[in-house]
């Protein structure tokens, strides 16, 4: 017989930074074992990671021989996943109780929705919640804080135009309608404001979950706050070069059919 296959997958782009992607795993199986299918891409990381990894039982792996970016290492892991829903996750990101389930349970909710987010502590956008440093810099208090937003935002999520990618779940029939994120983006940033044009585009509805707050260390793969700016700065560049470009180009379409429905309407009086 053969064995029903998980309903979630969760998708962690792996890139060094192994202290912040063992506290993602533990709080991964700590809040939500057994519910979830594992898929690891490993970007060309160091022995140390590679030890690691080689070590985990019952993960989908992917293993790369260097750094291939962000997009790249999401699309594999996407490809080699078997789950209804998708979930795309930071290695820097931490889950509490009922998170992974609260991101599910959200799609559920609305079956327009082809992707939802959770709230955090750093990020750019209506996702963020600004925390007390004292509750911030305190273990304890963070999950407090988590339970406290599930039990006070019971089932409820807005609409957002743009999700940002540390962490998001997807539903499959959304994947499959506009495919993987693009590549061109490469080591990362502005990938995912992209991917929610795209899906917006397709008709699906973006939503950020209330109810579920993750923590977020942020850039732990990068190499500094110098590198990472530096690939923002170079792909919104990318980004504003593709988005321009087909809006232009979508006008240049549109002329010859204004000029000549003109000339008609013209004739006609």
């Amino acid at each position: 017989m053969r064995a029903k296959k998980n309903r979630i997958s969760v998708v962690i782009p792996v890139y060094n930074a192994l202290p912040e992607l063992k506290a993602c795993l533990e709080s991964l199986s700590r809040t939500a074992r057994g519910l979830y299918e594992l898929v690891l891409v490993d970007n060309g990381s160091g022995p140390e990671t590679r030890r690691f990894l080689a070590g985990l039982k019952g993960a989908v792996k992917v293993r790369n021989a260097s750094n291939l970016g962000f997009a790249k290492a999401v699309n594999q892991g996407l490809r080699a996943a078997s789950g209804e829903y998708l979930a795309v996750v930071n290695s820097d990101v931490a889950f509490y109780d009922g998170g992974l389930q609260g991101l599910a349970a959200c799609l559920d909710a609305d079956p327009a929705a082809g992707v939802c987010g959770p709230l955090t502590n750093r990020t750019v956008g209506v996702q963020r919640v600004v925390l007390a440093p004292k509750v911030e810099k305190d273990k304890r208090s963070l999950e407090v804080f988590a339970r406290a937003m599930a039990l006070r935002f019971s089932g409820e999520a807005f609409e957002v135009h743009r999700l940002v990618g540390f962490c998001f779940m997807l539903r499959r029939a959304a994947y499959e309608s506009v495919g993987g994120l693009d590549e061109r983006f490469g080591t990362g940033c502005f990938e995912d404001f992209d991917y929610c044009l795209r899906l917006r585009q397709a008709g699906w509805r973006l939503k950020a979950a209330k109810d579920v707050f993750v923590w977020h260390r942020h850039h732990a793969s990068f190499s500094g706050h110098d590198h990472f700016m530096s690939c923002a700065v170079k792909n919104r560049e990318v980004f504003v070069d593709k988005w321009c470009r087909k809006a232009l180009e979508f006008l240049d379409e549109l002329d010859p059919y204004l000029e000549t429905s003109g000339a008609r309407l013209k004739a006609g009086r």
